[in-house]
């Protein structure tokens, strides 16, 4: 039950809780009973009649008139001030004191200072008297140091505002929520007005000027002048700081930018062949690769025909892809099988070589790139350097190039290199030292058995391979039928296919026209995937994409645009 209701309950059941008698208050249980009594109402002044209930409870009942309704108010409000005025004492309401003073950057000087409820004993005390303000207090006492405490009995109305704020000393008792057993009952009702009973100061000097709260307020505003100087030193050293990283900061842009530029200038010898690189890199070597093995097809018949086996069963140990094998000009099978026709076939088992010996064949047979070349040269002068000592060796490389273009940059040593550490997985070779020479373990004819073995084992896998095909299409034929609906679809596939060919022939066809009429760009729509004249323009002609950038028409892309617009997404 709340708070509000209790009082309501409370004072419905108790109308008239104590009678007024020359002056004081009695509860109905110490009084004769009926008029002889001789109490009234305290509020109506009505006489009062103490009767006893079956159950054995005492109360008030008015004579020939009904009950008042501010009987229990004003009983309950006089009973409290007669509590007081007989003990001579009273529990003063905790204070906390907030002591403030203002300095500087919006920051304040603080202390608080917390009095703990505590008694006090009234030299005298007086109810309802009325002040020179014209204010009447329900209790004004004066204590011991002649200050006078004004006490405020709060049973239904709290204290008015006047009260409040005109008058210094002023706690609140707040009686508002005790109980009906509390209040029939002496000795719980007098602890509650005296000390248990919530209470609160409205003005209190009696501890706010106390030489105490006065001490603690000088010695606080004693450190102001020190508080005030240190905030100040604080700011100060708070915006140097702050100059001070930003100055840091503007000179780590700095350093960055003159980074940026210095790599930009040291780029600009080696521009023709890292975008050659990064061609490469960016699928242009499956099409290379192809136009390489055509190029190469005279040559490698000679080879097969030297070497007595079938050009179209070239024979895997002189065809094993390298990473980044395109450092050389020629097809791999060339310069594989002039190693190993020279420094392998034709010597026996134990013969030592090294890697260099193995280079210089791949070199006579293939050639190397030039600008291959000239960025591994790059990368190797760069290697010893003292910014690339605390480093793995894969991540050493040349300092103004990506992470990415110095992985990409391999020398034909290591190429080579690779190719034989290749061999060595296969049984043929046996690495003597480390990346530096190899030993022979297979002699010619061990090697050739293999070589033959090995196409047998290509041979019955076909077959195979073969019969397993033909199972599944039997399979699949009985599960679904070559029905008008099915060819239906496959001829849509087809169409569809045709119309992206014919898609990225135009733009092929497109590219080859501009570089014809002399333009070193062209425009490239990354959406429709076709081709425009350089012109300052935003949008596609064709489908208003904004996916159009500049595309530069050397002849390595136009050779593998093709393949390029295939692998697009």
């Amino acid at each position: 039950m709340s708070s509000e209701a209790n009082n309501r309950s409370t004072l419905n059941k108790l109308r008239v809780p104590f009678g007024e008698k020359e002056g004081r208050l009695y509860l109905p249980d110490s009084v004769d009973r009926g008029l002889k009594c001789g109490c009234h109402c305290p509020e109506c002044k009505v006489l009062l009649v103490a009767k006893c209930s079956v159950a054995g409870r005492f109360y008030f009942a008015h004579h020939r008139r009904a009950e008042c309704p501010g009987g229990y108010e004003t009983a309950l409000h006089k009973m409290a001030k007669q509590i007081l005025l007989d003990a001579g004492r009273v529990w003063i309401p905790k204070r906390n004191v907030l002591l403030s003073f203002p300095l500087v950057f919006g920051e304040t000087l603080s202390k608080t200072l917390h009095f703990k409820t505590r008694e006090v004993h009234f030299v005298s005390a007086v109810s309802e008297k009325r002040l020179e303000n014209s204010l009447t207090p329900d209790v004004t006492a004066l204590l011991k140091n002649d200050t006078a405490l004004h006490i405020e009995i709060l049973v239904t109305h709290a204290v008015e505002e006047d009260k409040s704020q005109v008058l210094d000393n002023v706690m609140e008792i707040d009686l508002s929520r005790l109980s009906e057993e509390t209040v029939l009952d002496p000795v719980a009702l007098e602890a509650e007005v005296l000390k248990t009973a919530p209470r609160w100061w409205h003005q209190c000097s009696l501890i706010d000027e106390l030489s105490k709260v006065e001490s603690a307020r000088e010695a606080l505003e004693a450190r102001v002048p020190e508080e005030i100087k240190r905030l100040k030193w604080k700011r100060e050293r708070e915006e140097a700081a702050k100059l001070k990283n930003e100055r840091a900061a503007q000179q780590k842009e700095e350093r960055k930018q003159a980074l940026i530029r210095k790599k930009k200038e040291a780029r600009t010898p080696f521009e023709i062949a890292l975008r050659n690189l990064e061609q490469v890199e960016s699928m242009g070597w499956l099409t290379m690769s192809d136009r390489l093995a055509e190029r190469a097809k005279p040559q490698l018949d000679q080879i097969a025909q030297l070497l007595d086996f079938e050009p179209g069963k070239w024979p895997t140990f002189m065809d094993l892809t390298v990473h980044q094998e395109w450092v050389f000009k020629e097809d791999r099978r060339l310069w594989q099988s002039a190693v190993f026709e020279s420094l392998i076939l034709k010597k026996e088992p134990g013969y030592i070589f090294s890697v260099a010996q193995a280079l210089t064949y791949a070199e006579k047979a293939a050639g190397v790139r030039e600008w291959a070349l000239k960025l591994s040269q790059l990368k190797q002068a760069h290697l010893k350097q003292p910014y690339n000592q605390r480093k793995d060796y894969e991540s050493r490389g040349v300092w103004f190039l990506t992470p990415a273009e110095n992985r990409a940059i391999r020398s034909p040593y290591a190429i080579v290199l690779s190719y034989l550490k290749k061999l060595c997985k296969r049984g043929v070779l046996t690495e003597e030292r480390q990346a530096k020479t190899f030993r022979v373990l297979a002699s010619a004819a061990e090697i050739w058995a293999a070589h033959q073995k090995e196409q047998k084992q290509v041979k019955v896998n076909a077959v195979r391979a073969e019969r397993a095909r033909a199972t599944l299409q039997a399979l699949l034929g009985d599960i679904f039928p070559e029905d008008e609906k099915y060819q239906k679809a496959e001829q849509e596939w087809r169409e569809r296919k045709e119309a992206v060919t014919q898609r990225l022939d135009n733009s092929v066809s497109d590219a080859n026209a501009i570089a014809a009429a002399g333009h070193e760009a062209a425009l490239f729509c990354q959406s429709c995937k076709r081709h425009h004249l350089p012109a300052p323009i935003k949008e596609c002609p064709v489908c208003d994409s904004h996916r159009v950038r500049l595309v530069e028409l050397t002849q390595d892309y136009l050779g593998t645009l093709l393949h390029r617009l295939k692998c697009m997404p």
